[in-house]
């Protein structure tokens, strides 16, 4: 008589970027049956990353410079670095069907370009008569004498283990603290700014490249967006996530100083000298976008079309530090403008060696569920990859 074969059953809740490559991964092993809980698509999440383009990780060898791309979470990460880099990812990806290149700034996407072509490659992974996806909310799991059950809006159902992976939403950390994980709370990060010089809200569209930013003695580069209510791009990301457990309001606002450019003021004045007859605007605009000179001079009661030999000493002064540095004060993170979220399942209670929780076997947690949280450029994904395969591996292995 031919033996049963007994397998193991892993339910993995949230099938984004984390819970989908681990089940991609548990499903190399025969002898594992693996369930997804999401109502989403496995692997939706990716759709919207590098601008559509899927901006898979980021190309940095040295592990230490590696982590200080992520306010919280460093030395956690350098254990998981240390186990699966971003060098194994690519080796990892391109086994999978997506190879990858670098560009200049070491972010590395899928040689198609195309969040969406890596999902569909990712997704093929997922169909074999071994993988389940329910698309049910799971509202509870429970520990039993030797398996889990969870429970969802529709049902009931055992599993021997469990990996949450449902990313930065309460319901996930609802699951953590249901087995007493302590849970650092949730703020926003990688947000849009809300700024009290709301006359820069005109200048729509307008951007600035390589700008350096000092707020207290921590300084960051990046580029800078302006929109029509908010200041944004990778800089202002950055600035939000260093500071998304900072109290900020209009009473007590963040004051941030960008520099905007790195000509000398000697410079400047040298050209103001030698151009007396031309416009302010148009002598100014050699330095900087036009519609910032004439926004910034219009604030200040300044007309720009006044030529440079009518300008006083005060005139000039407030227009030669607006093409060195803007000083704004942010009273608030856009709301709901968020790529990620800070805090999340404490780190001193998650295995770095294989994402399992310290306080219950068989129970693991990946991804942005976890208090880690990344600058733009790839990092959040590499976490999420990075997790992903420490998890299967010693699944599959035990």
């Amino acid at each position: 008589m031919e033996q049963e074969l007994i397998y193991k059953r892993i339910a993995v809740i949230g099938c984004g970027a984390a819970g989908g490559l681990a089940c991609v991964l548990l499903l190399k092993n025969p002898y594992n049956k693996v369930t997804a809980f999401d109502i989403k698509e496995p692997f939706s999440t990716l759709l919207p990353t590098g601008g559509g383009r899927c901006n898979l990780s980021y190309d940095e060898k040295e592990l230490r410079e590696l982590v200080k791309n992520y306010p919280r979470g460093e030395k956690f990460l350098i254990s998981v670095f240390s186990r699966f880099s971003p060098n194994d990812t690519r080796k990892l990806f391109e086994d999978l069907g997506v190879k990858t290149y670098v560009q200049n700034d070491k972010r590395v996407f899928p040689i198609s370009d195309s969040a969406l072509r890596t999902v569909q490659i990712l997704s093929n992974h997922l169909k074999t008569p071994d993988f389940f996806h329910k698309k049910e909310k799971v509202t509870a799991v429970k520990k039993l004498e030797k398996e889990f059950e969870i429970i969802t809006n529709k049902g009931k159902y055992r599993y021997d283990t469990v990996i949450i992976a449902a990313g930065g939403h309460s319901n996930g950390f609802e699951l953590a603290k249901s087995f007493a994980h302590k849970i650092i709370e949730p703020r926003p990060s990688l947000c849009a700014l809300d700024i009290e010089e709301k006359y820069l809200y005109s200048l729509p569209g307008l951007s600035f490249k390589s700008v350096m930013a000092k707020t207290g003695k921590k300084e960051f580069e990046g580029d800078l967006l302006f929109t029509h209510k908010s200041l944004s791009g990778p800089l202002a990301f950055k600035l939000s996530a260093y500071n998304a457990f900072k109290e900020i309001s209009k009473e007590n606002p963040l004051e941030i100083t960008f520099c905007l450019n790195s000509e000398t003021i000697e410079n400047i004045e040298s050209e103001i000298k030698n151009n007396p007859k031309k416009s302010i605007k148009n002598v100014f605009s050699k330095f900087i976008a036009q519609n910032y000179i004439i926004t910034t001079a219009k604030v200040n009661g300044i007309d720009v079309e006044k030529q440079c030999a009518q300008l006083n000493k005060k005139e000039k002064e407030i227009i030669i530090n607006s093409i060195k540095c803007l000083k704004v004060r942010v009273h608030s993170f856009i709301k709901d403008s968020e790529i990620v979220t800070a805090g999340g399942v404490d780190l001193d209670e998650i295995n770095p060696k294989t994402m399992e929780s310290k306080l219950v076997k068989g129970l693991y947690f990946i991804g942005e569920i976890l208090n880690i949280d990344g600058f733009t450029g790839g990092f959040n994904l590499q976490n999420c990859w990075s997790g992903a395969y420490l998890c299967s591996k010693n699944i599959n292995e035990t």
